[in-house]
């Protein structure tokens, strides 16, 4: 066998092995889709039987990961929920007498310090 069969050979089954392992990964992610399973780089190397390095790699597959991944998370997080026009009164009310107390704190600490000014010179 010369050199140049052999490595065409290695290259043959080199592809092979990666053709498989992206049948494994795909079918991996499909079912974990469908069972509403956490879908990382993680939990799909693992389901798959595939190394993580390899998932980075393939571009294709790590977009698709990445995007059902960030679905996953963003149904997590809880919508906010809309305030009725009654709570938003009482905060509204709320924030006017608090501003109203700084700005005498603050009317009050400048006369402080102006008659410290005073005492000054």
């Amino acid at each position: 066998m010369t050199r140049k069969n052999s490595t065409t050979a290695i290259i043959k089954l080199s592809k092979e092995k990666s053709e498989k392992t992206r049948i494994r990964v795909e079918k991996a992610i499909s079912e974990m889709a469908l069972k509403n399973e956490k879908i990382n780089f993680n939990t799909v190397s693992q389901k798959a039987n595939a190394s993580k390095s390899w998932l980075y790699k393939q571009e294709d597959i790590r977009t698709r990961i990445e995007r059902l991944r960030g679905q996953q998370i963003s149904e997590l997080i809880p919508r906010k929920q809309s305030k009725s026009i009654r709570s938003e009164d009482v905060l509204v009310k709320t924030l006017k007498t608090r501003i109203k107390a700084l700005e005498e704190e603050n009317k009050q600490l400048k006369d402080q310090v102006q008659k410290l000014y005073g005492k000054l010179f």
